[in-house]
């Protein structure tokens, strides 16, 4: 593949503008927002991973809201702690379900409880989360007191992403029992009105219950399996602005969008790596840590961040972590080096020979994993082919739909299939709401919808126990640097870029929020954002 031309040439040629039927707003009296997202969803309700990712911050609220300069306030409840192990949380007055019934504290620990032992929860887990040892109520069962099992200095970015259920609808019911109806009892401004899969259509319509009324009647959400189709009806005024959770625009996409004036494109400092390779510790020819930086050290960097970063991006370190976290620490950057990575491989028993390192007459090679639904992991993975072979390490690529990739690169996810962990390396992107669940999830494999490295080491368990129990701000930032060195020494994952999440919108709109976590796609936006 010729990435120059792709980065260059392709978008003028793809971004053509293509008619799509049934985007326009037929109504002149319902005023709507239409967004853009390649998200494909299978079921419209709760514990639909994908559905749950539109949903936030429009009818399913997160606890509190951070903005892009890291502040936090309240959205469902207001909060306090003086010790970071017990917290108060009061919900906000007049928040009713879209039922009708009231928005109790009730809710919040049913949630715990119901994201903690749930065999599939959709976007919180005990693991983001944390465990509480006893909890309290006020007299009107407005607010919750709870005591963490231990101390967790993050617990406010940690309710940033925790959405509530309605107790009243799940409490007694498996979730088998639970109904499409059901799961669409929500709290936010908006409430589901419809989901046509065949069309590719969301529509949300307001929530009468919310104390507050949104802007516009109707959000809709137009689910496009081609991106290319939907950064073209962007530019055709037929979306307000395009949204992939974690994800940006991507370089391919940027100039064109940014040279139209009927566009405009923001920048947000992200806590997301667009683009990791991740790594098989435990099995295989990438369990050999030698072999692992040898590959470090074969990537060119610079041409990452070239065709595919904005003028945003830089070089990652050894330690992965985004700049933007509490407690991130300096590492080695990464660089390319042939020499270096040649060290590594003599270490590990290879000699060259024409094209490829050679151990006891097998050629190293490995299979790299990527979900074909997602086209710039695609484009990763084929740039992380030709730069490997060059080098001499041959790789095959095992590009999969979704369900597959799943089930190849999740512990979680293999482990209810009945099946196994069966990737060598894989391609993939991370949110990191803090440096303990890039551990938890993204390094040993635990996330529920998607993988990791198959890290299982006593002392990384180690160290994220010791982070998770930090009781202050200096403990969690100390741990947390412990946590990076371990990354920057075991690589067992590389982080190819660090990027800003570039968003992109039409220029008709005015009084744009952004927010650190879902971007311009969130709750304030739909009282403030106007067209």
């Amino acid at each position: 593949m010729n990435f120059k031309d792709k980065k260059y040439i392709f978008p003028i040629l793809a971004l053509c503008l293509i008619s799509i039927s049934g985007c326009k707003n037929s109504n002149k009296d319902v005023k709507q927002i239409t967004i853009g997202t390649t998200s494909q969803i299978e079921k419209a309700q709760r514990d639909e991973y994908a559905y749950d990712m539109l949903a936030s911050g429009v009818s399913e609220m997160p606890l509190v809201s951070k903005n892009e300069k890291g502040e936090y306030s309240p959205l469902v409840a207001s909060y306090s702690s003086n010790d970071s192990k017990t917290w108060t949380y009061s919900i906000k007055d007049n928040l009713y379900w879209s039922d009708g019934e009231k928005v109790t504290a009730e809710d919040i620990v049913y949630s715990l409880e119901y994201e903690s032992t749930s065999e599939n929860p959709a976007f919180s887990s005990k693991d983001i989360v944390g465990t509480y040892e006893n909890y309290s109520y006020s007299d009107d069962k407005n607010s919750v007191t709870l005591t963490l099992t231990n101390a967790n200095v993050k617990a406010l970015d940690d309710m940033t992403t925790f959405r509530i259920r309605p107790k009243h609808i799940y409490e007694n019911k498996t979730k088998e029992q639970i109904t499409e109806s059901d799961s669409r009892v929500t709290c936010g401004p908006y409430k589901l009105e419809s989901f046509n899969k065949e069309a590719g259509a969301l529509t949300f319509t307001i929530n009468e219950y919310y104390p507050q009324k949104p802007h516009f009647d109707k959000v809709i959400y137009k689910l496009f399996n081609n991106e290319e189709i939907m950064y073209s009806s962007l530019l055709n005024e037929q979306l307000d602005f395009v949204w992939n959770y974690s994800m940006g625009v991507s370089s391919t996409y940027q100039n064109v969008l940014g040279n139209s004036n009927k566009v405009k494109l923001s920048s947000i400092a992200a806590t997301n790596c667009p683009a990791m390779l991740v790594f098989n510790n435990k099995n295989g020819l990438l369990s050999d840590k030698n072999i692992r930086f040898a590959i470090s050290y074969a990537l060119d960097y610079e041409q990452f961040k070239e065709y595919f970063g904005s003028k945003y991006a830089s070089t990652p370190n050894r330690s992965f972590a985004p700049t933007t976290l509490v407690g991130f620490k300096e590492t080695e950057q990464l660089k390319t080096n042939y020499d270096k990575a040649s060290e590594f491989m003599t270490k590990a028993g290879y000699t060259k020979d024409d094209k490829y390192w050679v151990k006891d007459g097998i050629s190293a090679e490995f299979k790299l994993t990527v979900n074909a639904s997602k086209e710039m992991h695609v484009g990763y993975a084929e740039f992380v082919k030709t730069q490997l072979e060059k080098f001499g390490i041959k790789v095959n690529l095992d590009t999969v739909d979704a369900t597959t990739y799943n089930a190849k690169t999740s512990n979680k996810f293999a482990s209810e299939q009945g099946s196994t962990v069966s990737m060598e390396a894989a391609i993939m992107g991370y949110t990191a709401f803090g440096m303990k669940n890039l551990g938890d999830m993204y390094i040993n494999g635990n996330h529920q919808t998607q993988g990791g490295a198959q890290v299982f080491d006593d002392s990384l368990n180690e160290i994220i126990n010791s982070l998770n129990n930090a009781k202050t701000l200096e403990e969690y930032i100390n741990y947390a640097g412990q946590l990076q060195d371990f990354y920057a020494q075991e690589t067992p994952a590389i982080a190819l870029y660090w990027d800003s999440l570039i968003v992109a919108y039409s220029a008709s709109l005015t009084d744009i929020t952004l927010d650190s976590t879902f971007g311009i796609n969130n709750i304030n936006n739909w009282f403030s954002m106007k067209k």
